[in-house]
């Protein structure tokens, strides 16, 4: 058969809708999902979106691709991933610098609660102050070190204005010491400075302290949290130690684009959190001294998004802090 001009024509204008109709009608998942990361490789956190990434090809049939992006704080990958399609193929890694971010840094262009569906809380996480093995024995201890010390004391963290930034100078704030914040793309790169005793303090994540404690390559002082961590248990949180303020939410979790649709939220929240229920991968998060969350719905981590983010607020409020 052959076709005028005119039919040519509508036919090619038909196209797009076509197209659109099938991709829509596809099942999911029909291709690759891409974890974004934003941090380096290398770290607690790759491990766990590696390890996640992997069970989650066995589950869905499709491969899982981590794609670090690590760079400001966690802006980089984030914003990606708020104008990334909503279509279940692209997913954000992130922890609570996905809410604070937006407080306490100027120019974020994404809405946290607007721009993301939640997913699944993987775990919640811990800050602990560190300091190189030749350091104060505890944390009173280095506060008087500060306060002797001819000029400020140095401390390392994972970016300018990030959790830990305000932990360190909210510790700063308490004590009444002056501090100087040397900030790291990650904890990779700050790691060597640490146990060189290039850095006289660093916030790391509990990893770390375990993996680099256990032979006194570092020694661990305190911790976030209300309660202490049980991969640290010898570890007293900054509150029993008279620090108060660093007791915030903390999540590390999965996020998609907003819009993306519900049926598909609800399957990859579903396929996380059998993932999580395995022992191997219970094994993976105890090695990299993390426990497991408490699945929750994605209504549910939305609402700890949201306490979060309440949380930050006031923190940002409080006249004393100063990040510029």
């Amino acid at each position: 058969m052959t076709l005028n001009r005119r039919q040519v024509l509508a036919l090619a204008a038909s196209l797009p809708a076509l197209n659109a109709a099938v991709a829509q009608d596809a099942p999911w998942p029909s291709k690759a999902i891409t974890i974004v990361l934003p941090f380096p490789a290398g770290g607690q956190t790759d491990a766990i979106a590696r390890s996640l990434g992997r069970r989650m090809e066995a589950e869905l049939g499709q491969p899982v691709i981590v794609d670090n992006r690590p760079g400001a704080n966690s802006l980089i990958g984030s914003s990606l991933v708020a104008r990334a399609p909503a279509d279940g193929y692209t997913l954000l890694m992130n922890m609570t610098a996905l809410v604070s971010n937006p407080i306490v840094l100027p120019n974020v262009n994404y809405d946290a609660l607007k721009d993301f569906a939640p997913v699944a809380r993987l775990y919640e996480i811990a800050a602990i102050w560190a300091v190189p093995p030749q350091g104060a024995r505890t944390l009173e201890s280095f506060i008087q070190q500060a306060k002797a010390a001819k000029a400020p004391l140095s401390f390392g963290t994972t970016g300018h204005a990030s959790s830990s930034h305000f932990f360190g100078e909210m510790l700063a704030r308490s004590a009444g010491i002056t501090m100087n914040h040397i900030p790291y793309k990650g904890e990779a790169p700050m790691l060597p400075d640490l146990l060189g005793d290039r850095l006289n303090a660093a916030v790391v994540s509990s990893t770390t302290a375990v993996q680099y404690g256990r032979d006194g390559r570092i020694r661990a002082l305190a911790a976030s949290g209300r309660t202490r961590w049980k991969g640290l248990p010898d570890i007293p949180t900054f509150e029993e130690l008279g620090v108060p303020g660093i007791s915030t939410e903390t999540f590390c979790g999965i996020f998609a684009p907003a819009r993306t649709p519900q049926p598909v939220v609800d399957r990859l929240s579903a396929v996380i959190y059998k993932i999580m229920a395995t022992p191997e991968f219970g094994q993976d998060m105890a090695n990299n001294a993390l426990e497991v969350a408490a699945p929750l719905s994605p209504a549910a981590f939305g609402d700890v998004m949201r306490k979060a983010r309440q949380q930050w607020i006031a923190i940002k409020k409080d006249s004393s802090i100063r990040i510029e």
